[in-house]
């Protein structure tokens, strides 16, 4: 039941980002797109551009601590500030887009 309740709720979410999406393009004073076309652009962030972002913090953290001894709460901190930055800067120019 469990798998079944998380794939709901996985559908909804995805759904509520698409519509949040085209509320804030449209806020901004975007072109107008069609909801198939947001919903593309929503799922490449969410899988292909976050994926390689948190890869490259991840590298960017193992490479701070192994690689130059830093304390590993700084790696992670700045690894994970890293990404954070990059993704918000990601995020607005997909809604410039």
């Amino acid at each position: 039941m469990s798998i079944v309740t998380d794939l709901l709720s996985g559908i909804a979410e995805f759904i509520a980002d698409v519509f949040v999406f085209r509320r804030q393009r449209e806020t901004r004073g975007s072109s107008k797109r069609s909801v198939d076309e947001d919903a593309v652009a929503v799922a490449h962030f969410d899988l292909v551009t976050m994926f390689w972002i948190a890869l490259a913090s991840l590298g960017v953290t193992a490479l701070l601590i192994f690689g130059t001894g830093l304390p590993v709460a700084w790696g992670l901190g700045i690894g994970i500030a890293l990404g954070v930055a990059w993704g918000c800067l990601r995020h607005s120019q997909l809604l410039r887009d």
